[in-house]
């Protein structure tokens, strides 16, 4: 009851973090942020940085500001509070105590870093939200791939964007995804990815998908059947919340993951036959012509 409260949990909360989310080991992996990632980054950002006054927004580089001016977006959140976080595919939503929302996206190489003001900021920072309590959130992309932005609405910035639905909403159901699918001449990796069809799902998380489905990366979306659809459908769901439970790190997925194998002389965990790459939606993909059909 009251903001003293609301510390103390914050702070319990943080505590039972595991330490290597704390310090969110996935900065360092090359893999481009995708839901699992966005969705740590969501339960990292609830666990340090909610119910805090920020004092200060810091713009080290406007490039990340994204149809915004950096005066506008420092006095739209000096002096409020990170309320809440959702997330909808790779765009991670955080409330404030009025409108407008931040939005935050991630692009290539992009992370959160949570510390005492006294730190110093990780390499590549471009913006900090500084609290009145003596902490700092920055958010710190390499590449600079990643947006900042400030958004009226949540669903006008989906629509916006034109987003399809999460690939975890509880809404999308299998219906909802045949639906969306149905009629597309794409191949079955170039769907997953389309961001327009269903949003979240990337280049490793497709390959991903389509090894736990038994579905070749290049294979039409209109040669599938319903089984097909309902086998990409429930690979899709399982896969996601598996690597989100897994904390979005790859060494600690199943070893039935094609994942752990993803490299150079990879095999297939589950035939032992080598994996194959290839050039799929414009992408580095990997997958087993045995297994994948």
């Amino acid at each position: 009851h009251g903001p003293i409260a609301a510390r103390q949990l914050q702070h319990a909360i943080f505590s039972a973090l595991d330490q290597k989310l704390a310090h969110m080991p996935i900065r360092r992996q090359v893999f481009m942020p995708e839901l699992p990632d966005v969705e740590r980054f969501r339960m990292y950002l609830d666990a340090t940085s909610l119910h805090q006054e920020v004092s200060a927004v810091k713009v080290h580089d406007a490039d990340v500001l994204r149809e915004v001016p950096a005066q506008k977006f420092r006095s739209a959140l000096g002096g409020g509070s990170f309320e809440a976080t959702s997330r909808h595919g790779k765009f991670l939503f955080v409330h404030l105590e009025s409108s407008p929302l931040l939005v935050l996206h991630f692009g290539m190489t992009g992370y959160l870093d949570y510390a005492a003001d006294d730190r110093r900021l990780p390499q590549h920072t471009r913006v900090v939200f500084h609290f009145v309590g003596g902490h700092r959130l920055a958010y710190v992309c390499q590449r600079k791939l990643g947006r900042v932005t400030l958004a009226e609405k949540r669903e006008g910035f989906i629509a916006q964007h034109q987003l399809g639905p999460d690939a975890l909403d509880g809404h999308f159901t299998l219906k909802a995804f045949a639906r969306r699918l149905a009629g597309r001449r794409s191949v079955a990796k170039s769907a997953l990815m389309d961001q327009s069809i269903l949003a979240g799902v990337g280049n490793i998380y497709a390959d991903e998908i389509l090894y736990q489905a038994g579905i070749a990366p290049n294979r039409r979306v209109s040669d599938m059947d319903k089984t097909d659809l309902r086998d990409l459908y429930r690979a899709m769901r399982r896969v996601l919340k598996t690597a989100i439970r897994k904390k979005a790190e790859i060494s600690r997925l199943p070893r039935t993951y094609l994942l752990r194998r993803r490299d150079a002389d990879g095999q297939c965990p589950r035939c032992g036959y080598e994996l194959k790459t290839a050039r799929i939606a414009g992408r580095g993909t990997y997958f087993c012509s045995r297994c994948q059909t």
